[in-house]
């Protein structure tokens, strides 16, 4: 079974050399505080790769499929909701 979800993060930095840590999941339910995860680098778009910008992560199977930059009303959604 292919389990696919989309959940926000933000990126926190790049602390090793080819990879991103990104914030995962914070605000959702039992996992309010969310977590940090390091991904590689590439799987990041150039556009994402600062610290403190809103994502949205594309989960399949628990591993990274997708990365994209949320869109200035979904920022104003999130912010509502933290």
């Amino acid at each position: 079974m292919n389990l696919k979800h989309k959940i926000r993060g933000q990126v926190f930095g790049s602390l090793k050399a080819g990879t991103i840590d990104i914030h995962f999941g914070y605000g959702y339910a039992i996992n309010d505080g969310g977590g940090l995860r390091r991904v590689n680098r590439e799987l990041v778009p150039e556009d994402c790769r600062f610290p403190n910008t809103y994502i949205w992560i594309t989960l399949s199977n628990g591993n990274v499929v997708l990365i994209e930059k949320m869109n200035e009303e979904d920022i104003e959604l999130h912010n509502r909701d933290t």
